[in-house]
C-alpha cells in the first residue's frame, strides 16, 4: 500500500462531546462515518464527517458502511454516472467495495457482471447474479466471456481494483467505449494514454478522501 496505512478509519459510537461550532450532533448522538486513527475506545474527527445511525442498526452495521458504501456510490454515481440498463463489471465483487458496488449498481437499474474467486461465487449469488454474469477474479477468461455472453457488446461501465493484464481485459471490455472507475492503487493509468489506445473510454482513478469533507457528508446522507 503507497504511503502510510492508518489505522482504522471508519466507526460508529456515541458522541461524547462536540466542539463550539458544531450545531447538528451533541453527546449521546449515536454515530457513524469517518473517523481516522480509530482503533481505540474514543476518536476525534471532523462533525461533518458524521452522520446518524439508522434506527435499528447495530453499531457493528453501521461502522461497516462509511468507506465500502461511500467509495462504490462516489464511483459508480459521481464519476461513472451510471445509467438505467447499463452494463456494469465489478471486480473483487465478493469484496467490501464489490458487495457495495454490486448492490448499488443493482439499485439504479444497471445489469451488473462481476468477478470473485470461485469459493466466493455464493456470496455475488447471494446478491442476486446468476452464474452467467459471474466470472473468476484470478483468471483473463471473464474477458472473452462476458463478451460472448453481450454479443460483443461488452459493458459500458468498469469498477476495477485489479492490476495488470487483468487491467487491460478489462479495457477490452468497453469497444464501444465507456467509463472505466480505478479504485486500486497498484497499477494506476494515464487517462490519455488510456483514451489514446482505447477510443471513447474515460478514464478516472480515485481516492475517496479527494471528495473534501463538505461531499463526504453528503455521501453519507445519501446513503
Amino acid at each position: 500500500y503507497p504511503g502510510e496505512a492508518p489505522l482504522g478509519s471508519e466507526a460508529a459510537g456515541v458522541v461524547v462531546e462536540a466542539g463550539p461550532d458544531v450545531s447538528d450532533l451533541a453527546a449521546g448522538d449515536r454515530v457513524m462515518g469517518f473517523v481516522p486513527d480509530c482503533f481505540g475506545s474514543h476518536g476525534v474527527t471532523d462533525a461533518r464527517l458524521l452522520v446518524g445511525v439508522p434506527g435499528g442498526w447495530s453499531y457493528s452495521e453501521a461502522a461497516s458502511v462509511p468507506t465500502v458504501f461511500a467509495t462504490a456510490w462516489y464511483g459508480l454515481v459521481e464519476l461513472a454516472r451510471v445509467r438505467e440498463g447499463e452494463r456494469v463489471l465489478v471486480h473483487a465483487g465478493a469484496g467490501g467495495v464489490g458487495m457495495a458496488a454490486v448492490q448499488i449498481a443493482r439499485h439504479l437499474g444497471a445489469e451488473v457482471f462481476a468477478t470473485a474467486s470461485p469459493g466466493k461465487w455464493d456470496v455475488l449469488r447471494g446478491l442476486g447474479l446468476d452464474d452467467g454474469h459471474i466470472a473468476s477474479s484470478r483468471e483473463l477468461g471473464f474477458r472473452d466471456a462476458f463478451l460472448a455472453a453481450t454479443d460483443g457488446d461488452g459493458v459500458d461501465v468498469v469498477l476495477d481494483s485489479l492490476a495488470g493484464e487483468f487491467v487491460d481485459a478489462s479495457l477490452e471490455l468497453l469497444p464501444r467505449g465507456g467509463r472505466f472507475v480505478e479504485i486500486g492503487k497498484a497499477d494506476v493509468r494515464d487517462a490519455g494514454e488510456v483514451a489514446a489506445a482505447y477510443p471513447g473510454v474515460e478514464y478516472r482513478a480515485f481516492d475517496l478522501l479527494e471528495a473534501g469533507p463538505e461531499r463526504l457528508h453528503e455521501l453519507l446522507v445519501e446513503l
